[in-house]
């Protein structure tokens, strides 16, 4: 595939993300009359969910009809070669009232992400990656924090309910022991593209499928980072977890974490 075709499927997933987020921000200024289904233990979805993947698969197909799709809410055969969404992550806080979620869109090819956006459509900030072409946000080019010592870091630390405590409470200790500061803002795709834009030193999270976390990847390997140990692919119920941050915070991180 040529560079010009990876550019428009950029220049897509940008207006596929804008669409659904501003979608998204319609339906959280009325959230109480929203339909909320249970999906498991602190895992929802909304009828919000459904219209803003079926808004985000609109504007691709108008573009690239014959391309394949999986996302989290209206599911899709996996693929090699497609695209990988999200419509919205931090459900929980969307339907809270708490305006930390996203809309996360990727586009892979030959198994490998080339394509990679997440758009805040609470700050309006549109977090964008090209494998090989750097990462921006709002156009402009991001870095990854450069803060390698455990003491100044300010981490990233997910939780899942289908994970022991122990396992959260452990990683918490241990590297608040170690002097960093923890965050959680219960969106993934959040907290990578916060780490792609050095708002966060790092982030780890014990259990993560494709849609969370295709597009961060991305962001923060091209914004200089690394993310271990994640294996491109997962959609449920195998989920692996993930470290991501600058390459020497991610070193020292590594034999801290389960």
């Amino acid at each position: 595939m040529d560079d010009d075709r990876l550019d428009a499927r950029l220049a897509v997933a940008r207006a596929a993300a804008e669409a659904g987020g501003a979608l998204a921000r319609e339906y959280f200024e009325r959230r109480a009359e929203l339909a909320v289904e249970t999906k498991g233990p602190h895992d929802l979805v909304s009828v919000a969910d459904r219209a803003v993947e079926t808004e985000i698969r609109r504007v691709i197909a108008g573009t690239f009809p014959d391309d394949p799709l999986v996302g989290e809410e209206h599911g899709g055969d996996a693929a090699d070669t497609g695209w990988v969404v999200d419509p919205i992550d931090g459900t929980q806080n969307f339907l809270r009232g708490i305006p930390h979620f996203v809309v996360s869109i990727a586009y892979r090819r030959a198994g490998r992400t080339e394509v990679g956006v997440i758009h805040d459509p609470n700050t309006g900030d549109i977090h964008a990656a090209r494998r090989g072409r750097g990462a921006t946000r709002n156009g402009t080019p991001i870095r990854v924090s450069g803060i390698g010592a455990l003491d100044r870091a300010v981490l990233g630390v997910g939780h899942s309910p289908r994970h022991p405590a122990a396992q959260y409470n452990a990683t918490v200790a241990a590297v608040v022991s170690a002097g960093s500061q923890t965050r959680n803002y219960c969106c993934a795709a959040l907290q990578l593209a916060y780490v792609a834009d050095g708002r966060l030193d790092a982030t780890w999270d014990p259990y993560l499928l494709d849609w969370d976390v295709a597009a961060g990847i991305l962001l923060v390997e091209e914004a200089g980072g690394s993310a271990v140990p994640f294996v491109p692919g997962r959609l449920g119920p195998s989920a692996d977890r993930l470290l991501a941050g600058n390459a020497g915070l991610v070193d020292a991180l590594r034999p801290l974490l389960p």
